[in-house]
């Protein structure tokens, strides 16, 4: 009960934008899980454990807990934490090893689409395009983030949007379509504060300012404070 709990706060924490509370909560999980005898439980966690030192920039330490995650034994091709471990590590590991990681994100997007969940089939879809962008392969990372954001479209979804509009906006930037970047940092800016998370604020004023570095330094200058102004009162010991 305790380690659930855990693994709940952890959720609603990472909804609220933030990224490293829910990394400990994470890891308080795996050792209740542990201490309860529960190897199912402790899997579970060290997935979301990896995801989040993902989002922390841990690629080498999440591409480590992913594949212990993966090496546990599992019966059921849809185990929520192995989809879960396949996304971290196809997205840590784009860059050093892109076929590895396209064959991981592969897999979890067939096994989002047998499950029938479009909720995670989005999450894949959107992961490719992040994983795609970081091999250089823009116009295929456009197709995948576009996908993603036609089912969310459909599922209403602007909680899980917030999560993928500041990437689908880098991706955009970098396949050389910079008022189309803009539109979604704009929207991600706009949508951010209404549901409260922070992080995803501060990531959309900093998206705005590297668009706008080469053609509006000032405009960039003031994102780029303001960005900083959001993630200082996210750090621990602020007011």
């Amino acid at each position: 009960m305790e380690a659930e709990l855990a693994m709940r706060r952890g959720y609603l924490s990472w909804d609220a934008g933030h990224v490293e509370e829910p990394l400990e909560l994470f890891r308080l999980a795996g050792k209740l899980y542990e201490r309860a005898g529960s190897p199912a439980g402790v899997a579970h966690a060290a997935a979301s454990e990896a995801w989040a030192m993902l989002q922390l920039g841990h690629r080498e330490e999440a591409a480590r807990r992913a594949r212990e995650v993966l090496g546990v034994p599992h019966a059921d091709p849809a185990w929520p934490p192995a989809l879960t471990a396949r996304i971290t590590l196809g997205v840590a590991i784009a860059h050093a090893e892109p076929d590895e990681a396209a064959e991981h994100l592969r897999h979890a997007l067939a096994l989002a689409r047998d499950d029938g969940h479009l909720h995670n089939q989005a999450w894949c879809l959107n992961c490719r395009g992040v994983a795609l962008r970081q091999m250089g392969r823009y116009e295929e990372a456009l197709a995948s983030h576009r996908e993603a954001f036609a089912l969310l479209d459909e599922l209403f979804e602007e909680h899980w949007k917030i999560h993928f509009l500041n990437g689908y906006g880098e991706t955009c930037r970098l396949a050389g379509l910079p008022e189309e970047a803009l539109r979604l940092h704009r929207q991600a800016l706009e949508l951010a504060p209404r549901l409260g998370n922070r992080h995803e604020e501060a990531l959309a004023h900093e998206g705005i300012a590297t668009v706008l570095d080469g053609t509006d330094p000032a405009g960039a200058a003031e994102h780029r404070a303001a960005g900083q102004a959001v993630l200082q009162r996210l750090s621990p010991g602020s007011c």
